[in-house]
């Protein structure tokens, strides 16, 4: 599990780029057990891919303005480049 104080800015720091990123990747873990059990839930189906590319947005954003963050993100998530 990817702890957050590795990626805040400062103490108080909730919103940074990355740590939107972290808390995308646990709503979407999340969305996709949920749909395991629950197949024909089709709003949380169409919920999972709004979350998915808005955390493709974030991690455009994080790439262009601060391509080393990214890199050690997608490292810790064990994303595909």
């Amino acid at each position: 599990m990817i702890t957050r104080k590795n990626y805040q800015l400062h103490e108080k720091d909730t919103g940074s780029t990355a740590l939107q990123i972290i808390s995308l990747r646990e709503e979407i873990n999340k969305e996709k057990i949920h749909l395991a059990k629950n197949k024909k839930d089709i709003p949380a189906g169409r919920a999972l891919k709004e979350k998915i590319a808005k955390e493709k947005k974030f991690f455009r954003y994080l790439k262009k303005h601060s391509p080393d963050a990214y890199d050690k993100l997608k490292k810790e998530l064990n994303l595909k480049k």
